[in-house]
């Protein structure tokens, strides 16, 4: 055995920017440097990694580099496995750090432990920011730590698992005896988990010693990189070697070393389980990249996972926890778990419209229904099925009933009567102290025991002695000197203590405002008020329109239009006699707290949300969805976190998308209303005034690619993300388009005129493209984007949902997807949604320039408007054509304080004139 307790098995690939902060981090070690034994596996790094490390290395016996071909982590620390030396080997990360007093700690904690009970050891996890620095202990699987250095029998003690390989240190003598590895198969994490559970079990009694003293700093959020764990359902692998080896190989593991399935193994499985759902839930996650047959794949392992998860360890997980919904999933789908006593939960009541909300969850199809409210059987107000899916499969469904309220509800489920509950029977485990064992026995530390006597100037000195370790942190983490360090830290104090006193300040007024809000005259001004807006710096989108039919045809709505006071738009709204609000003004906190209503076209949380609910509390206005354009594709993942009171829907497949049975949105008939787009009022009316046949502009208008974002938004300069933006394959594609012999001889020869409008989020460099001097660039800012739709003959676009706008406006459409569907497979932020261009699109669908070239020809020479298949798809698409959408939503609006069962309905003739008439 080497000098010193523990060995370090680095696994070193392409980290040269933070090698030099880890070494640091040894360096200022209070335990011995000199007795830690490090081995470095360089795995095929192509950057200066290994270098770095070789200069450091050299005249330190203790440190060994050894080189090999790229393998991944698994592989690089089985080769460290077979040179460690030491009694306890851990797994450190060459990008990450430690406290200065971290071995320290833990090899006071190993001489703390009375029987050497503990198998495994622990450190804290501690999270810091690459840019700011900025450290954070939130980490879930941290709350074990809460109570101190413990050592635990993780049989009485499940949920005090680990599983991060970094902060683990491990007996080299049980590695040994065992023949215990790294499977190299796992790709791309839970390499480290599955080492640590196949270890726990043949152990015998898995007792883990958790050093909360121990401090081990993780790096979040690198520059430019993600890491193996953060970029994981990107990764092919994710979907059969993680779940095949790690997952079920660590279940199938411990089951042969320990003759069964132990708790605390199928936690650590369902903790990184839930992870796959969390993500599946987000709008943008990596897992929409998945091909159906990795989803296949991934469903298939997870029959075998879960049949080795009991049904208790099910019942009472909650280290992390997706409720509801991820309970009931692994219950009855994954266990065909039926309970005799269903379900249903409770929800809000809105008592304005005198209706709450039940939820269920069920298998198989909709049971047999009857509703009892105050002992009388009543009809819901709206009621609908909505389907949980992950990965392309549909797991569990959850029925969603709008009934009318009452003091007592009783819903009767086949036969079997359940009365409505808040509680969702969610397991939850409080904080608590572990189970005691007396066979584990932990000595009192002796430097606790003396700071807990202290007073006074020892206090002091404690807290000195804590303020040098944290300078030595921030030194070691930032790579400045320590003075400069300790200069950062005292302008942090003063910038903090600036900061408290500014939030002070700013809460006092915050107060002022908010008593002013309730006081005269602003509560005339703004009472009950509709406050409406589209984007905070741009208007010219459905809230303005409604806004112009509110202030010409109903003056006894109180209107107020919210926008930043320096945009473009303000003066030409400002000019139409539009009652303006500054966003992000005073006189907007006095509007929202007043308000009865938000409407607008955009859903983003500053748009939802115009002023801080933190300050001013979120008021009690209902938010109406006016929506941008229409829906297409699949939105749910965003939708449905919103807190929408009504949502406008425009065609018949996107509201069936959204409000109808089976659908993945949460909406139901009682808040989507299919009344149409504000715009599309005036859009019918300027339509009609500019026939198709007689208009000559081709307007070429292509969404964007998140991958393309991703690639420009890096570029130092406007000319170099062009230039990027040109080398991707979204780039080339259209601006062969663009320059094409055949486009500028069909404007020439048939007096076309060209125009360029790529989505906003590419404006920025379309200034500096080499265009052709016969394509005339648009910015939407600019122009207006109704006025364009009804000069062109014909637009080619790809997948925008302007696409609908054109249609609408008569116009021709050609769709030009070269890339299919793979903008649905992880290269944009959709997912795919209801609508098929085969099937519903409004022209031809064509995979490369030429097709799309040979089509304008054939439609631009024709000379005439739509094709009867295209013609007739569009007339079924709307079921409005009488520019009447804002009287409807209006109606809309107004129904909300109006109860359920005395709403006006939105399809019939109302009393107000209408904008065709």
């Amino acid at each position: 055995m080497a000098k010193g307790q523990f060995s370090l098995v680095v696994a070193l690939y392409n980290v040269a920017d933070y090698v030099p902060t880890f070494l640091k981090s040894l360096e200022a070690q209070t335990y011995p440097l000199a007795d830690l034994d490090i081995v470095v596996i360089d795995d095929g790094s192509t950057d200066e990694s290994a270098d770095v490390v070789s200069e450091w290395a050299r005249g330190r016996s203790n440190v060994r580099l050894v080189r090999k071909e790229n393998g991944g982590p698994a592989s690089a620390r089985n080769v460290g496995l077979d040179l460690v030396r030491n009694a306890w080997v851990t797994f450190c990360d060459p990008d990450d750090a430690f406290h200065p007093h971290y071995f320290d700690r833990i090899a006071a904690f190993i001489s703390r432990d009375v029987q050497q009970s503990a198998q495994m050891l622990t450190g804290r996890l501690v999270q810091f920011n690459d840019s700011s620095l900025r450290t954070s202990q939130g980490h879930l699987l941290n709350r074990k730590f809460r109570q101190g250095d413990l050592l635990v029998d993780l049989d009485l003690n499940p949920e005090y698992f680990h599983m991060h390989g970094p902060t683990t240190f491990l007996r080299r003598e049980m590695l040994e005896a065992h023949q215990l590895r790294f499977d190299e198969r796992i790709r791309p994490k839970f390499e480290d988990a599955n080492l640590i559970g196949r270890y726990l079990a043949a152990a015998g009694r898995p007792v883990v010693g958790l050093v909360a003293s121990a401090s081990y700093y993780y790096r979040r959020q690198r520059r430019g990189t993600a890491s193996l764990v953060q970029g994981t359902w990107a990764d092919p692998r994710a979907y059969s070697d993680l779940p095949q080896y790690g997952w079920l190989g660590m279940l199938e593991g411990v089951r042969s070393s320990a003759g069964g399935v132990p708790h605390w193994a199928q936690y650590m499985v369902l903790y990184d389980l839930v992870w796959l759902y969390i993500d599946d839930k987000r709008m943008h996650s990596d897992t929409g990249s998945a091909t159906p047959e990795q989803q296949a794949r991934m469903h298939e392992l997870l029959e075998s996972i879960i049949s080795l998860i009991d049904e208790d360890v099910i019942n009472t997980f909650s280290v992390v926890s997706q409720g509801w919904l991820f309970h009931s999933i692994l219950r009855t789908y994954y266990k065909g778990i039926r309970d005799a006593d269903p379900l249903v939960v409770e929800g809000t009541t809105d008592p304005v419209q005198q209706v709450t909300t039940y939820n269920y969850l069920y298998q198989g199809n909709v049971p047999q229904e009857e509703y009892l409210v105050d002992g009388v059987s009543r009809v819901p107000a709206a009621a609908k099925v909505l389907e949980h899916r992950v990965l392309g499969r549909v797991l569990i469904r959850e029925r969603i009933l709008v009934l009318p309220a009452g003091e007592s509800a009783e819903i009767v489920l086949d036969g079997v009567t359940a009365v409505p509950s808040k509680d969702r029977g969610v397991p939850l485990q409080p904080g608590r102290r572990p189970t005691p064992a007396p066979y584990l026995q932990l000595a009192a530390g002796r430097a606790r025991s003396r700071l807990t006597k202290t007073v006074g100037g020892s206090r002091i000195s404690r807290r000195l002695a804590r303020a040098r370790a944290g300078l030595t942190v921030r030194q070691v983490l930032s790579g400045q000197s320590r003075s400069r360090t300790a200069a950062s830290a005292i302008k942090r104090v003063i910038r903090r203590q600036l900061k408290s006193a500014a939030a002070k300040k700013r809460a006092a007024a915050d107060r002022a405002l908010i008593r002013r809000a309730s006081s005269e005259p602003v509560r005339s001004r703004y009472k009950d008020a509709w406050l409406l807006m589209d984007r905070i710096d741009r208007a010219d989108d459905n809230a303005e329109h409604l806004y112009r039919y509110l202030m010409k045809h109903r003056p006894d709505i109180n209107i107020h239009f919210v926008i930043e006071k320096d945009c473009p738009d303000w003066h030409r709204l400002q000019g139409d006699g539009f009652k303006l609000v500054p966003y992000g003004s005073d006189e907007s906190v006095l509007l929202v707290l007043n308000a009865a209503y938000k409407l607008s076209s955009h859903a983003n949380w500053n748009v939802e949300y115009p002023v801080s609910r933190r300050r001013y509390g979120a008021g009690s206005a209902k938010f109406v969805y006016l929506q941008h354009g229409v829906i297409k594709d699949d939105m749910s993942r965003w939708i449905n976190g919103k807190n929408i009171a009504a949502m406008v829907t425009t065609t018949r497949g996107e509201h069936e998308s959204i409000a109808g049975d089976n659908s993945v949105y949460r909406l139901s008939n009682h808040q989507a209303k299919l009344v149409g787009l504000p715009r599309y009022d005036a859009l019918r009316k300027a339509a009609l005034a500019s026939p198709v046949e007689e208009r000559r502009r081709l307007l070429i208008a292509p969404t964007w690619r998140q991958y393309v974002k991703k690639v420009i938004e890096v570029c130092p300069t406007p000319a170099e993300a062009a230039r990027a933006f040109e080398e991707t394959d979204f780039g080339s594609t259209w601006m062969a388009l663009l320059r094409s012999a055949e486009l500028k001889e069909l404007s020439v020869n048939e007096d076309m005129d060209v125009v360029f409008m790529p989505h906003p989020e590419f404006e920025f460099v379309v200034p500096y493209l080499d265009l052709p001097e016969f394509v005339r660039p648009a910015r939407y800012r600019d122009v207006s984007v109704q006025a364009e739709l009804t000069k062109a003959h014909t637009m080619i676009t790809d997948h925008s949902s302007i696409a609908f706008d054109a249609a609408y406006a008569g116009s021709n459409l050609i769709y030009l997807q070269f890339d299919g569907d793979e903008i649905f497979r992880g290269k944009h932020v959709y997912r795919k949604g209801y609508f098929d261009y085969a099937r519903h699109g409004f022209g031809p669908v064509t995979e490369n320039v030429d097709s799309a070239i040979k089509e304008l020809e054939r439609i631009v020479c024709r000379g005439l408007a739509r094709e009867g298949k295209y013609e007739e798809r569009v007339r079924e698409t709307f079921p409005f054509w009488d520019s009447r959408s804002c009287e409807r939503i209006t109606a809309a609006v107004e129904n909300l304080a109006r109860p359920w069962d005395q709403q006006l309905p939105l399809d019939a003739p109302l009393n107000t004139p209408g904008n065709g008439e």
